[in-house]
């Protein structure tokens, strides 16, 4: 039995082909599982945040914005309801309805962090958990799992049966009270179980 992972739903927003590519790379290499959309003009931007239903994240680059970018990103807040942005630029906007940013000027890891820290705040399971109330065996199967590998890879890994891998995966679950892959890995990474580097 595999854990049932219930994908996100994430708008990219970008005129610049290279920022949508790296962008969907990064969120591979960090294991963020999500239906992804892109949005290359800010009609197709506001078409996306109006159509795609259940829509949790935008990662949008302020260079789709027009002139009046505090206008616009009131009137995006307004339609995506309950989702989250983050906006990639060259400086924080002041004022700005959304909080999260990605600077130009970060490195590769400053750009993973962020990343990893925007989903995982949006996650309330992540908050209050520690992985302190793992036991050793449960981390190995955690790490595991967001490598991932199947039950079988797992058991094959661990010398165990995949019953009992199943039954580690149901109480790092009930612990950390994470129910999908891709929060799994987050915590994982965020915990220095795994490397982003090490995700397949």
């Amino acid at each position: 039995m595999e854990f049932e992972d219930k994908k996100m739903q994430t708008v990219i927003a970008s005129d610049q082909y290279l920022i949508r590519l790296g962008v969907k790379t990064l969120l591979n290499v960090i294991g963020i599982e999500s239906d992804l959309y892109e949005a290359d003009s800010f009609e197709e931007l506001e078409r996306l945040v109006n159509d795609v239903p259940d829509l949790n994240y935008l990662i949008l680059s302020e260079d789709l914005l027009p002139k009046q970018k505090q206008d616009c990103l009131k009137d995006i807040k307004g339609s995506c309801g309950l989702c989250r942005a983050i906006i990639i630029g060259q400086q924080k906007i002041p004022n700005c309805v959304f909080e999260h940013f990605i600077l130009h000027s970060y490195n590769r890891k400053q750009v993973v962090e962020k990343l990893q820290l925007f989903f995982l705040e949006s996650d309330s399971t992540f908050g209050n958990h520690d992985s302190g109330t793992l036991s050793d065996r449960e981390i190995d199967v955690l790490k595991a799992v967001a490598l991932g590998c199947s039950n079988k890879e797992i058991a094959d890994q661990l010398f165990i049966s995949i019953n009992t891998v199943i039954t580690h995966r149901k109480n790092i679950t009930q612990k950390l009270g994470i129910k999908t892959i891709s929060g799994l890995t987050v915590y994982a990474l965020m915990n220095h179980f795994i490397k982003a580097e090490e995700v397949r």
